[in-house]
């Protein structure tokens, strides 16, 4: 993927929003395509496509495995030109809110409903690590339900915040479901070789 030294927030797209729409907003900003591909699941991705904006700075469209959950970001040479450019799309795209984000968390009725909830909120989390977040997110790691467990670990995936390694390594031995232990071993590994630890 062709990527600026700094890289913005992802902002979550409607369900009603595709890649078409990111390719029209794209056109609004006589921006290139430069690459689009269909990206491995095993990375958490099922699509990948990049515009070159404009002196060094580009567009990404990415659609999250397992939901399906379609988001933008932006990278380019500067931070203050990232910021700028990803006010830009926040105000078009209309993503929704932090709070949104939570409350869905915590209202959801079903175990799918929590999923969905939990990969939304890891999809659109900020860089930082955020207490109350991080905290929803080891609840659902927790559960008693593996759809639940599974929505909490690909969260888990999307942060990558430090403070998540424990738990993570903990599922990795002791969750019931081995396809758990194997997701949680491999996302361990990753933080691990990629110098994510507290």
């Amino acid at each position: 993927m062709h990527m600026g030294a700094h890289r913005g927030r992802r902002i979550i797209l409607a369900d009603d929003l595709a890649e078409a729409d990111v390719a029209e907003c794209a056109t609004l900003m006589n921006a290139e395509q430069v690459r689009a591909t269909t990206a491995s699941v095993e990375i958490g991705l099922t699509r990948e496509v990049t515009w070159h904006v404009a002196g060094g700075y580009y567009l990404h469209f990415g659609r999250e495995h397992p939901i399906g959950v379609g988001f933008v970001f932006t990278s380019g040479p500067t931070r203050d030109g990232v910021t700028e450019l990803t006010a830009m799309l926040q105000e078009y795209f209309e993503p929704p809110s932090d709070g949104a984000l939570v409350a869905a968390v915590d209202a959801a009725v079903s175990a799918e409903h929590r999923r969905t909830a939990l990969v939304r909120l890891g999809v659109g989390a900020p860089e930082g690590e955020v207490p109350g977040w991080a905290s929803r997110i080891v609840t659902a790691m927790r559960a008693d339900d593996a759809r639940v467990r599974e929505g909490g670990l690909w969260a888990a995936a999307h942060v990558l915040w430090p403070g998540l390694l424990a738990e993570v390594e903990s599922m990795s031995t002791t969750d019931a479901d081995p396809l758990l232990r194997d997701q949680a071993g491999a996302l361990a590994g990753f933080m691990r070789q990629e110098g994510i630890v507290p």
